[in-house]
C-alpha cells in the first residue's frame, strides 16, 4: 500500500513542476513587455538608487517602471527576477544582465 505522505509529496512535485512549466509559456503582460523592451543586443542593466525602494530595469536606454512608485518598480523587478529565473535572461557580470537563446527567441515571438 502506498503511503499517503508520499503520494501527497509526489503530487505536490508534480504540480511545482507544472506551474514553472506554466509561467515559462504563459508570460505576464510586464513580463512580454520587458521582454519586448530588449534592445537588439539583448542587453539589460540594474540600476540600485538609495533612494529608491527597489531598483529600475533598463533596456537599452529605456527604463521600466515609474521611479516615483514603488509598486510599479516592484512589479517590475519581480517580472525581471522571473524571467531570469525561467531561463530566458541571464547575469553576465555586475550590473549587466542578457537575453539567453531561448530569451531572444521567445521576445521574437511575443506580439
Amino acid at each position: 500500500m502506498n503511503n499517503p505522505i508520499t503520494i501527497i509529496k509526489d503530487l505536490c512535485d508534480l504540480l511545482s513542476k507544472a506551474w514553472k512549466l506554466y509561467k515559462k509559456y504563459f508570460l505576464s503582460p510586464t513580463q512580454k513587455e520587458i521582454l519586448r523592451s530588449a534592445p537588439q543586443s539583448g542587453e539589460f542593466h540594474i540600476l540600485k538608487a538609495d533612494q529608491l525602494a527597489y531598483p529600475i530595469i533598463r533596456a537599452g536606454s529605456m527604463d521600466m517602471g515609474d521611479q516615483n512608485s514603488p509598486e510599479s518598480l516592484a512589479k517590475y523587478y519581480k517580472a525581471f527576477e522571473s524571467l531570469c529565473e525561467i531561463g530566458y535572461i541571464e547575469h553576465v557580470k555586475g550590473v549587466f544582465f542578457r537575453l539567453t537563446a531561448s530569451g531572444l527567441e521567445k521576445a521574437s515571438n511575443i506580439k
